[in-house]
C-alpha cells in the first residue's frame, strides 16, 4: 500500500496540521518497507535521506500518523510495534516469530472468526489491523 494513494495532505491539514517535508520523509520511509517495519527501520531508512531528522520527530510522526488512520501500528510478538502504511480496508496478517515471514489472512477467514466470536461472546470485532503472530510451516 501506498501513501500516496490516499489524500494524506488533505488528511493532514483537514485535523489542522501542517504537511511539512520531515512528515512526508516519514510516509515514504513508512511506505518504501512494502510491509510491516518497525521504528528503528524506519529510522535507518530516514537518517539514510535526511539525517537532521530525530527520533523524538519521528515518534511524534507517527502517533499523529496512527491517530489520523494514515498509518496502523500492531505489535509484533516480540515486544516490538511495527508500522505500515493504512489500507482502505481492514486487513490482517500472520508473522512468524521465527523467520518473520508475513502472509495476509484472507478476508473469507476473517468473517469466519469475526461471526464466530459475535455469536459466541456477542462482542462485534472493530480492528482494522490484526497481527498474528506464530510459527510459519516452514519452521
Amino acid at each position: 500500500m501506498s501513501h500516496h494513494q490516499t489524500p494524506y495532505e488533505d488528511t493532514l491539514r483537514a485535523a489542522n496540521h501542517r504537511v511539512t517535508r520531515q512528515r512526508i520523509l516519514i510516509l515514504d520511509a513508512v511506505c518504501d518497507a512494502g510491509r510491516h517495519t518497525t521504528l528503528g527501520e524506519i529510522y535507518a531508512r530516514l537518517r539514510a535521506i535526511d539525517g537532521s531528522i530525530d527520533r523524538s520527530t519521528l515518534y511524534r510522526a507517527l502517533k499523529l500518523f496512527v491517530s489520523l488512520g494514515l498509518v496502523v501500528s500492531a505489535e509484533a510478538g516480540n515486544g516490538e510495534t511495527t508500522y505500515e502504511i493504512a489500507a482502505p480496508q481492514a486487513h490482517h496478517h500472520l508473522v512468524c516469530r521465527t523467520c518473520g515471514v508475513e502472509q495476509e489472512i484472507s478476508n473469507e477467514v476473517m468473517q469466519v472468526m469475526d461471526n464466530a466470536i459475535l455469536s459466541r461472546y456477542g462482542f462485534q470485532i472493530e480492528a482494522a489491523h490484526l497481527v498474528l503472530s506464530g510459527r510459519c510451516a516452514t519452521c
